[in-house]
């Protein structure tokens, strides 16, 4: 896969309104929630984020030579 066709997908307006800011407000809101119920900090909830993230990019890896998002 070409660098050309990495991250080109962008949301709609539509998308980022209905779906995509509520989600992130949802998830930051969990987020102090469990800093709060664990009485950690902080940081350890981030570590938690980033570990998720790292779960979902490597469930979901970049297609090979399939630009059809772009």
């Amino acid at each position: 896969m070409s660098d050309h066709c990495e991250l080109k997908w962008q949301p709609t307006q539509e998308q980022l309104d209905s779906m995509i800011l509520p989600a992130y407000t949802e998830i930051a809101k969990q987020s102090v929630a469990y800093v709060n119920k664990f009485g950690c900090p902080p940081e350890y909830v981030a570590d938690m984020l980033r570990d998720i993230a790292d779960a979902l990019t490597s469930v979901h890896p970049k297609s090979e030579g399939n630009c059809s998002c772009c």
